[in-house]
């Protein structure tokens, strides 16, 4: 994995809480600890000229440089005997914009909340005006079926691929959820994305650097997503959709007690709160295609949705029998 350059600066002096200001200089020294940095944390002196492009803001900065990951890392969603689905085998990378290492970082931040609201952490990404960042990420994908009586049974579902995944400016904050009767994490959550192919391959992952691998006889493409805020006039904006906001229409996950016994996990997007509206996203996909070497292919041309809004969206997932 290459070794990721961090810079850091001091925060301004706030009424926020000490007890969220020490989880800030915690998660700050995880981020430093889990890139295995060697001796003095192993920071890289900056020029004068890189420390000029350093903004004094409330938190610190940091970036990325040559980052990959590849190994037999699994992600598994199921229930607690190992049924479920399964990413295995995970390979992901970043390509880097050098000229703006220092000048357009990930920031994290600790942010004071309304009258009567928790602080809140946040976490925004690079502008990434050039899209010079981008993300390729592959997996094999799995289904588990497992129970006692019987024999596990693997269905080797083939890989997942995303190519040139590229992210424009993206939040990500998080807060205890303001009401004191619900237990749990709020998030709020903006995107705006441009992703060059999501690939699903039944035979396998081939050449993950190519759309349209001659090792790869099936394919399920999708190709050239553009996610991003709705103009008033149905089409896609420069600006992230905010799916989810603290403040108005916040996302909540937590764990839930079932009434007959049992838990499970709880994801809630609340209604928008009272006098406002859900914020509206425009999708639009350039090319739907399904490729077989068993028969003909299929291609179903473009796609696109204007405007869009989740007024609502209430999600429960429970393991076991």
């Amino acid at each position: 994995m290459g070794q990721p350059r961090f810079q850091a600066h001091a925060a301004r002096s706030t009424k926020n809480s000490k007890g969220a200001r020490a989880l800030l200089v915690f998660l700050a020294w995880l981020v430093a600890a889990s890139s295995g940095l060697q001796a003095a944390w192993g920071l890289t002196p900056i020029s004068d000229e890189e420390l000029a492009h350093v903004q004094g803001r409330d938190g610190f900065a940091f970036n990325l440089r040559g980052f990959a990951l590849q190994g037999p890392l699994s992600l598994r969603l199921g229930s607690a005997e190992g049924s479920g689905l399964s990413l295995s085998n995970f390979a992901l990378s970043r390509s880097d914009d050098l000229a703006a290492t220092f000048s357009d970082p990930y920031v994290l931040s600790l942010q004071k909340g309304p009258a009567g609201m928790p602080d809140r952490i946040s976490l925004s990404e690079p502008l990434n005006a050039l899209s010079r960042l981008s993300w390729q990420f592959a997996a094999d994908l799995s289904l588990i079926d497992k129970s006692p009586s019987a024999a596990t049974d693997t269905f080797k579902a083939g890989a997942l691929l995303i190519q040139d995944l590229r992210s424009f400016g993206g939040t990500l904050s998080l807060a205890p959820n303001a009401d004191p009767a619900e237990q749990g994490i709020a998030f709020g959550l903006g995107l705006r994305l441009d992703v060059g192919a999501l690939l699903l391959r039944p035979r396998g992952r081939a050449d993950t650097t190519l759309f349209d691998s001659p090792a790869a006889p099936e394919q399920f493409s999708l190709r050239g997503l553009h996610l991003a805020a709705a103009t008033p006039e149905g089409s896609l904006s420069n600006q992230p959709w905010r799916l989810a906001d603290l403040d108005r229409q916040r996302l909540l996950l937590n764990t839930v007690t079932a009434p007959e016994g049992g838990s499970f996990l709880h994801l809630n997007l609340a209604w928008p709160s009272a006098g406002t509206s859900a914020a509206a996203g425009s999708l639009l996909i350039d090319n739907i295609s399904f490729k077989s070497d068993l028969g003909p292919s299929l291609d179903l041309g473009s796609s696109r949705i204007g405007s869009m809004q989740i007024q609502y969206l209430d999600v429960r997932v429970k393991t076991g029998p």
